[in-house]
């Protein structure tokens, strides 16, 4: 497995185990508890399977499952019948659905266990691939023109399938709303919206333009909070409260640095747009304000930065209604214009 997908959750410190006894992930006492899963959770192969090969990083699909869903999917599911194509099985916080004719792996999720305001947990995907070698997976796969969407929305059905429900049981299903967009001059941290965006670094420190605009405005706690994150990959996205700001909410994403547009970063940059907008829709905010993500220190050219920013939010499925790219000049604001009406066009 590549760098692309998710690391395996940590195991837990805990004093009680007897020694040489495996203690459980932090993931799977979430998910089962601190006796970790019963005797039938799948998580030993009963039947043979091939891993995926060349696996390709998918934007994880929007949703939310509950305990007791996630535990229906971590037990394993086998087709019933020559019609379905599917078997999965989990191993910590990883799902692995595979053919169920010839074993092949097609997808690998990463889950996270997340706290409610009820006190208990839901999980949502943070990370996935497909097999993108189309002798070994689908037939029907271009891997050089891959349709992100739908295979996310057909990621999500998946999912669901083998979690025996009919739709998610915590987020309803997504369809795009085609937020209404709109381009302005100014500074994202002044934005009286549900969440503003936050070009952040790695660290997700304080540091200089937008995000250090974001960090002086939301005050001394938003850095608090950051720092127990535990950093961010570029083309993911966290959230945190907005504190000091008008808006309720910050998503926090790392753009990728330009370098000639030929070594994955219009697609990494995409993704950034679509992360946010998944962490959007996990706390329901109906208006969401953008930076031009990657049109200043990241290098991007602000033609290409605009284009990529609205052809990403016009593919994703989202519950926000409106988004708004705050430029930081005129120029840049041209380009956002441009984008929108050229997009408008084409619908």
């Amino acid at each position: 497995m590549t760098e692309d997908t998710a690391d395996q959750a940590t195991s837990s410190g805990n004093d009680a185990a007897e020694p040489g006894e495996a203690v459980p992930s932090l993931f799977v006492q979430a998910l089962w508890g601190s006796d970790g899963p019963p005797e039938d959770a799948a998580t030993a192969q009963a039947w043979r399977t091939t891993p995926i090969r060349a696996p390709v990083r998918l934007p994880p699909p929007p949703m939310m499952l509950s305990q007791a869903d996630m535990q229906a999917v971590a037990r394993g599911y086998v087709p019933m019948d020559m019609n379905d194509k599917w078997l999965a099985y989990m191993e910590d916080d990883r799902l692995y659905l595979h053919r169920s004719w010839t074993g092949n792996g097609i997808y690998e999720v990463v889950f996270a266990a997340k706290e409610t305001n009820i006190g208990t947990s839901a999980f949502v995907p943070t990370s996935a691939v497909i097999e993108s070698d189309p002798e070994h997976g689908r037939g029907d796969f271009d891997p050089d023109n891959i349709n992100y969407q739908q295979e996310m929305d057909g990621l999500r059905d998946l999912i669901l399938h083998v979690s025996g429900e009919p739709t998610p049981p915590l987020l309803p299903t997504i369809t795009s709303r085609r937020p209404a967009l709109e381009a302005v001059v100014g500074d994202v941290a002044d934005e009286d919206v549900d969440a503003i965006v936050n070009s952040a670094n790695k660290d997700l420190a304080p540091g200089k333009g937008v995000n250090g605009a974001v960090h002086r405005g939301a005050g001394p706690e938003l850095m608090a909070h950051t720092i127990a994150l535990g950093g961010c990959t570029v083309g993911e996205a966290k959230i945190t409260q907005g504190f000091g700001l008008s808006a309720d909410w910050i998503i926090h994403t790392v753009a990728p640095r330009w370098h000639d547009g030929t070594d994955g970063e219009p697609l990494l940059l995409g993704w950034c747009y679509q992360a946010c907008l998944a962490c959007a829709d996990e706390v329901a905010a109906e208006s969401v304000a953008f930076p031009a993500l990657g049109a200043g220190a990241r290098g991007f050219p602000p033609r290409e930065a605009a284009r990529i920013a609205v052809a990403a939010v016009r593919a994703a499925s989202t519950l926000v209604r409106k988004v708004r790219f705050v430029c930081f000049d005129g120029p840049t604001l041209r380009e956002f214009d441009s984008a929108i009406r050229e997009h408008a066009e084409d619908a």
